[in-house]
């Protein structure tokens, strides 16, 4: 019986091909709300997701806490407004990293292992609880892994 392989990765051809599919990538995207009074239910849009596009997470690295007494956003996308990450504390302390939770956020990656993305879409960041104060924050860095199905 023979062996026949059609994977292309054959020992001089590598593993991946440089313009192959599944290319797996970071986008990133600050947003600074310092000098902002935010409203509730705005939503900014920072991410977007290419079409026949798994994310795989999606990240927060809190650079500048907000100087208030609360304040709360939900990071999701157009089809939840929570789904990736629900009721973040905007008053989170300056390099710490947030993500979903298995059992409360949708696409946690335990859970669903992350969205297909087979239309384009964002990853968006939705004002729950505005804060007040304008002095400081809070500024923070939004994380996605994706790989591209293209």
């Amino acid at each position: 019986m023979a062996t026949i392989d059609k994977t292309g990765t054959g020992a001089t051809k590598g593993v991946m091909p440089y313009k192959g599919k599944d290319k797996n990538y970071v986008i990133q995207q600050t947003l600074d709300l310092t000098g902002v009074i935010p409203v509730v239910n705005d939503v900014y849009q920072l991410l977007a997701i290419p079409a026949n596009t798994l994310v795989t997470g999606v990240h927060i690295k809190w650079l500048t806490a907000a100087v208030a007494t609360s304040g709360t956003i939900d990071v999701g996308d157009g089809a939840g407004t929570a789904s990736w990450d629900g009721a973040v504390d905007t008053k989170t302390t300056a390099g710490t990293f947030t993500h979903s939770t298995v059992g409360t956020d949708a696409y946690a990656v335990a859970a669903s292992q992350g969205k297909f993305y087979a239309s384009a879409d964002s990853i968006d960041v939705l004002i729950k609880a505005a804060h007040a104060d304008t002095t400081a924050g809070p500024k923070f860095t939004i994380f996605a892994t994706c790989i591209d199905f293209n």
